[in-house]
């Protein structure tokens, strides 16, 4: 598979964002552990809702740049028989969209000294980034079946 310099910009980004990510998912993983016996519940909430803002926000980027002008298009361009580990993929971002879209509500709505609600969210919350996780380990899957499978062109 041939990347031309814009394509190879476009995957340097990619690659970018995906390491900030990693870095606002292991800050929400941390800040969802936190038990509210030693922070207070409102410190907590307060928390959550803001990790859960960035990691939204990141997110949406990544999963925008890869949509448009990414690994997506790329990959869709040089290998079509990928099409559809690729539709696959962005049916996941339009599941991610939702989930962070419904979490992000029930943050919002929660009342004060709801605990348990807030402990139901957060167990929710670290179910998602699971997902994300693995998400991305199926992108890596399929880059490197893309650009490193030999497609046995002549002898």
């Amino acid at each position: 598979m041939l990347v031309h310099a814009k394509d190879s910009s476009q995957v340097s980004q990619s690659w970018m964002e995906h390491q900030s990510l990693e870095h606002i998912k292991r800050a929400l993983r941390v800040t969802v552990k936190w038990t509210t016996p030693t922070i207070t519940y409102n410190r907590k909430l307060s928390s959550v809702a803001f990790a859960m803002e960035c990691f939204a926000r990141h997110l949406e980027r990544l999963m925008s740049i890869e949509e448009e002008d990414g690994y997506m298009r790329i990959v869709a361009d040089a290998k079509p028989n990928k099409a559809k580990k690729i539709a696959a993929l962005r049916a996941d971002h339009t599941r991610f969209r939702q989930q962070v879209a419904e979490l992000s509500l029930e943050l919002d709505e929660l009342d004060d000294w709801q605990d348990d609600e807030l402990d139901r969210i957060c167990a929710d919350i670290e179910c998602l980034l699971d997902q994300v996780d693995e998400h991305d380990r199926a992108e890596v899957r399929l880059l490197q079946d893309a650009m490193l499978l030999d497609e046995g062109v002549g002898d």
